[in-house]
């Protein structure tokens, strides 16, 4: 909750430019649905993975900030929603940037592990940033306003899923072969 309350105190005093990013946000989302920049080379699946929970942490913010206003800090579980949102986002981003530079030095067959772990970890994250901004949505709206928050939700973070399946059964089957966890 300190996360979310320094967040949006220092985008309320306009020291962060959140308010900016989510009212653009809102106009790309309320003008309906883009083809989007397609990414291309390593990790670009994983790349609009995270720029989506981006996104859906700007909009969620964005819901709670205009439903709540300067009462959004006594909503201590809204607040508590944001917070999971905002910390998978930043732990997606980390793991993503690691994953990247790790491909860049080492390049993409010697990082597969690291790869498939990112894609584990990604898709699990996603989905708590699904629900926990669900959470918040649902406190926030209600009636059509709802219906609507929760399409563009869907919206935002449609995406297809990893199969983490085989990617597990990778990462076990080079663990079990180094005889120790290992990254690379």
């Amino acid at each position: 909750m300190i996360i979310t309350g320094w967040l949006m105190k220092r985008a309320m005093s306009g020291q962060l430019a959140l308010m900016p990013a989510i009212k653009k946000l809102m106009d790309e989302v309320l003008s309906g649905p883009s083809t989007g920049e397609e990414l291309e080379g390593a990790l670009a699946t994983e790349r609009a993975l995270v720029a989506s929970a981006k996104k859906t942490a700007l909009f969620v913010a964005g819901v709670a900030s205009q439903r709540y206003m300067m009462e959004l800090a006594e909503q201590q579980e809204v607040m508590a929603a944001l917070a999971d949102v905002i910390i998978e986002v930043f732990a997606m981003d980390s793991a993503l940037l690691r994953t990247m530079k790790l491909v860049q030095s080492q390049g993409e067959s010697a990082a597969a592990l690291a790869i498939a772990m990112t894609q584990v970890y990604l898709s699990e994250a996603m989905a708590t940033v699904e629900v926990s901004a669900r959470r918040v949505i649902a406190a926030a709206a209600e009636g059509d306003n709802l219906r609507i928050q929760t399409t563009i939700l869907r919206r935002l973070t449609k995406h297809d899923p990893a199969n983490v399946i085989a990617l597990r059964q990778q990462i076990a089957g080079r663990t079990i072969e180094a005889g120790k966890y290992v990254i690379s």
